[in-house]
């Protein structure tokens, strides 16, 4: 779960330090509570009998937004950052039973006008989850494997101002429970929810006009970076083997051109030294060839200090299909402080199905 909480290092507390600082004493605080209603998306055959169900729950959540220009600068908008306690049911209590989760999320406004606000959110944190995978009496829950799980989502939100200091939300969620690949069977659940609730702000806070703040010009649009990561992957318990955790490591280097403050394009190289595929490979007696090289391209995201990046990769080097796919989707979120240090995670998607999140440290330029 040392993934989890990078992505929350990597999202929260940059803002949270800058919410901190003397220049930041004007901030707006939000306490709301939210109900959802959703579907299960089933993504696998694996997943198909038992998606057919409609989870519902409870949301209770406390922000904090800055509004200095000091903190809109860190990512060119105004971001509330908080904390949410969740409850949902999967309307499936034998099988896949009920989920009780905590975390935090980082949320810039996209608009805002005297009475409505649009927003996105990103979202992290744990998932206790009632109900997992066993052999002998859950054989059919091929999403969850541990209790202890992460949370993903992601969420556009609308918020019109009623009487006094309440709003009505709505919004519409992208939730993805899963373990990263940590133990297997870990198809991971998919399902998007639509929300509604109450906002309370204590003391409303009139958001300045930023018209007037301008960035610096953008004077240098070649970009490199060089990241070195790593994550522990657990290989499942057999009738010869026990459970075995097994480190990856690799490194990224890429380069790109800014074409706005905004967007900018890429590619380069991957370098993957997978132990747990090694010792697969050992297991079966083939060819100790473990190691992967892959060219990647794709897209980033610039706003502010923080990049994400969607990059397809093509497997040069791989050692063979069942073992590693020829093509997969390398997502990247990180934080880059002034001197260039950078940090963040990195996930690896085969497919449909995540292979792993890991922990990146490297420097950019």
């Amino acid at each position: 779960m040392k993934v989890i909480l990078c992505l929350l290092i990597t999202g929260y507390l940059p803002m949270a330090a800058v919410q901190a600082q003397p220049d930041s004493a004007a901030r707006s605080e939000q306490i709301s509570a939210r109900l959802h209603y959703g579907f299960i998306i089933p993504h696998s055959e694996s997943v198909r009998a038992v998606s057919n169900t409609n989870p519902a729950g409870v949301e209770l959540t406390y922000s904090r937004m800055a509004l200095s220009r000091r903190a809109w600068e860190n990512c060119n908008c105004f971001a509330r950052i908080g904390a949410y306690l969740n409850y949902t049911s999967f309307a499936n209590p034998s099988i896949l039973g009920e989920t009780f989760g905590a975390g935090a999320y980082f949320e810039p406004l996209l608009s805002y006008r005297r009475r409505t606000t649009f927003s996105l959110r990103a979202t992290a944190g744990l998932a206790y989850l009632t109900r997992v995978y066993d052999e002998q009496t859950n054989p059919q829950n091929m999403f969850f494997s541990m209790p202890l799980s992460g949370l993903l989502a992601l969420s556009l939100n609308g918020y019109y101002q009623l009487a006094g200091q309440l709003q009505l939300v709505t919004s519409i969620n992208y939730n993805h429970i899963s373990n990263g690949g940590t133990r297997q069977p870990n198809k991971g659940m998919n399902f998007p929810t639509a929300s509604v609730g109450l906002a309370y702000q204590p003391r409303p806070v009139a958001i300045p006009d930023t018209r007037q703040w301008r960035a610096a010009p953008l004077t240098n649009r070649w970009i490199a970076r060089a990241m070195l990561f790593g994550t522990i992957k657990v290989l499942e318990a057999t009738d010869r083997y026990p459970e075995t955790p097994r480190t990856q490591w690799g490194t990224t280097l890429t380069t790109g051109y800014r074409v706005s403050r905004l967007h900018a394009f890429s590619g380069g190289v991957e370098y993957i030294n997978d132990n747990a595929v090694r010792e697969y490979i050992r297991r079966e007696n083939q060819p100790d060839n473990f190691r992967q090289l892959a060219l990647l391209a794709g897209y980033e995201l610039w706003p502010g200090r923080y990049t994400f990046s969607i990059h397809m990769a093509y497997n040069a080097l791989r050692p063979g299909p069942n073992y590693a796919d020829k093509i997969y989707q390398r997502y990247q979120l990180l934080y880059r402080a002034p001197a260039g240090l950078t940090a963040g995670i990195g996930l690896k998607a085969d497919r449909q199905v995540a292979d792993g999140f890991d922990v990146r440290l490297g420097y950019g330029f």
